[in-house]
């Protein structure tokens, strides 16, 4: 994604703030405004001192002179009393008192030490209201900028996190969830280039407008020593930023990959501890991270070097100046507290221009880093708005369905079944036969090349997703247990549940053991997937979830696979508990779950190859027959061996 493209996207979502956006600019310019008077403080303070010194050089001039008038005038203080009235006193020229007067361009005025003083007290009290002021803006600007980062960012992380959540299914096989994860999270680059724009580009910018504008019309010769070596600045910082910002795509990418290592050996503990593979993923990690912190630490190094010949030129730019002022100075064409005014704002002229510059290097970083946020945005939904399900009996109907994970496998083709409101429907058949395939089309997870999937006469694929699945429970082998309490867990598909239908769906699913035995019942916190839970637990879990949301639609993909027999009757007494109030649909491995159910659909390479009741299929002596006559007597019960035929090697991952 182009940078313009990003500042586009984050431009759209600062237009709804944008009053609170300008808000913050105005009063943060208000701030940085009252923050360029202080060196014109310094200059009078400074020059009221030094006029101190000139009262000395004064002093020591009028007393030589005054020996000399004090000499020269004595006949004539005689010659006047004798001649022109013995009898009266002649009147001496009055003593002068001390003016103020205003410091020149190229002197500083006699100062007593009280004005001095004075001058200096107003200054000391000026700069600490100024800075006082300039703080409590800051501050304020702060507070709001803040709030308003925040409500930028919780819309963008939300909107990006609801968008992710409509993708198809294959999106997320293509892409490690804590990958997705950081590239939606993107709220430390949202506020700083949000807090960038707002409260320091623009600041910056008039700081050095301003800074300019005064060291001109205070002296141009010395502004122009001032300025000389910015061009030279700006090319060190220029190329710096280019450096920095190329290859900022594959850092991120590096990253992710770390991020991604962690979790991912975390969420299938087990597994590793099983496989003796902690070494492994150590040195997995260690691989992917050296390489990011390399490249890190190469890209700190690059920022470092540019970082010493900015302050190199900034520190002869200093010694410029002050040189340049000290000798302008010395032969009366600038006042001492010039000299000091010019090196205040010269560290303020460099200031503003190293924080745009570093401002620029950050800002691109940060867009690299969105701009992976908003990539996930381009990726479209499958999933159109429709209208939305009026479910009223459970009908479904398959129509010559068609559908090919792949342009060179079909999975399913001329596929036809219906399933009958109030009965149990079972599908069974071998690996790859398209079983899984044909509920997650009914969940339009996927949809269909060809044919149609009516629910109640109605064609699935004008249907909304979200009403479709609403109505629908399903119970697979890899269903999520998220972090939270048991409670919350069993109320995920319907949070509204009350406590007496909690208390019945526990005891129904085989749970009332587990919740009896747990410190703090159905609120005690389970792990992520699960961890605490067994196998059998984390299944009845699911189990009693869609149980509890009261579907029209019953879905159970290998529902009961990690149950023991006990467990998995008081699962069925539930199930057929349903019978005659929701559509029911079980794929399943075992002839125990499929022995009861009104009609059976048997898949093979894709097709209907069997259907009828169980007693029926039986007696043809076909698929369903070996299917059925798998089953064990043992002493203490009966057991069913899975029949696994392989149909097809090539079938789509997690695809029965």
């Amino acid at each position: 994604m182009k940078k313009h493209d990003v500042l586009r996207q984050l431009f759209s979502l600062i237009v709804p703030h944008r009053g609170r956006f300008l808000v913050v600019v105005f009063i943060t310019l208000l701030s940085t405004g009252a923050g360029l008077v202080e060196p014109l403080i310094y200059r009078e303070a400074i020059n009221d001192i030094a006029g101190l010194f000139v009262k000395k050089a004064n002093d020591s001039a009028k007393k030589t002179a005054g020996e000399e008038l004090e000499t020269s005038a004595g006949p004539l203080e005689d010659f006047l009393h004798q001649h022109i009235h013995p009898h009266q006193t002649v009147p001496l020229p009055a003593k002068k008192t001390h003016e103020k007067l205003p410091h020149g361009r190229t002197h500083v005025s006699e100062r007593t030490p009280g004005e001095a003083i004075h001058t200096l007290l107003v200054a000391v009290l000026l700069m600490l209201g100024i800075n006082v002021v300039s703080y409590l803006l800051w501050l304020y600007a702060e507070n709001k900028k803040t709030q308003l980062d925040c409500d930028i960012e919780q819309e963008f992380i939300q909107g990006t996190f609801a968008h992710v959540l409509r993708m198809p299914l294959a999106f997320f096989g293509q892409r490690a969830p804590s990958a997705i994860a950081k590239q939606i999270d993107q709220s430390e680059s949202v506020s700083a280039v949000v807090g960038a724009f707002s409260q320091s580009i623009l600041p910056e910018v008039m700081s050095l407008v301003g800074i300019m504008a005064i060291m001109f019309w205070q002296n141009a010769l010395l502004a122009m020593v001032a300025v000389s070596l910015i061009p030279i600045y700006l090319l060190v910082a220029w190329r710096s930023s280019k450096k920095l910002e190329s290859g900022l795509d594959g850092y991120y990418e590096q990253w992710e990959d770390v991020s991604a290592c962690i979790p991912s050996a975390l969420q299938g503990i087990k597994t590793v501890k099983l496989s003796g593979a902690e070494g492994r993923e150590v040195e997995e990690y260690r691989r992917l991270s050296s390489r990011a912190y390399q490249d890190y630490v190469k890209r700190a190094r690059l920022s470092n070097r540019f970082t010493f010949w900015e302050g190199i030129i900034r520190h002869i730019a200093t010694a410029m100046v002050l040189g340049c002022g000290g000798y302008m100075a010395l032969i009366h064409k600038l006042t001492p507290g010039d000299v000091v005014m010019f090196v205040a704002y010269l560290d303020r002229l460099y200031s503003p221009i190293d924080e745009l510059c570093s401002l620029w290097v950050v800002t691109q970083q940060h867009i690299a880093s969105i701009s992976r946020g908003f990539q996930l945005l381009e990726h479209k939904s499958d999933e159109k708005e429709g209208q939305l399900l009026r479910m009223h009996t459970g009908l479904v109907e398959y129509k010559g369905i068609e559908f090919s994970y792949t342009p060179d496998r079909i999975v399913l083709k001329s596929f036809e079944m219906t399933c009958l409101p109030g009965q149990i429907t079972a599908i069974v058949g071998g690996s790859g036969s398209g079983k899984t395939t044909a509920v997650d089309l009914l969940l339009k997870l996927y949809e269909p090349q060809r044919g149609e999937i009516l629910i109640d006469g109605q064609a699935l694929q004008g249907l909304n997703a979200s009403s479709v699945r609403a109505s629908i429970g399903t119970v697979s082998t890899d269903g999520a247990i998220f972090r939270g309490t048991l409670a919350s867990n069993l109320r995920y598909k319907r949070p509204d549940a009350t406590e007496a239908e909690l208390a019945s769906v526990i005891e129904q699913v085989g749970l009332a053991n587990l919740v009896a035995r747990l410190p703090q019942g159905v609120e005690t916190p389970v792990g992520q997937n699960g961890m605490g839970l067994s196998v059998g637990e984390r299944q009845r879990v699911q189990i009693a979830r869609v149980l509890l949301s009261q579907p029209k639609i019953l879905i159970l993909d290998e529902a009961t696979a990690n149950l023991d027999y006990n467990t998995e009757a008081e699962v069925k007494h539930a199930i057929h508990a349903l019978r005659g109030t929701c559509t029911i649909i079980i794929i399943a491995h075992r002839f125990s779950m499929v022995r009861d159910a009104d009609q059976v659909y048997v898949l093979g390479e894709g097709k209907v190859i069997e259907h009828g009741t169980p007693a029926a299929l039986i007696g043809a002596g076909g698929w369903f027959a070996a299917f059925a006559n798998a089953v064990e007597e043992e002493d203490d019960g009966t057991q069913e061996e899975e029949v696994d035929e392989e149909v097809d090697s090539d079938a789509e991952p997690n695809d029965e």
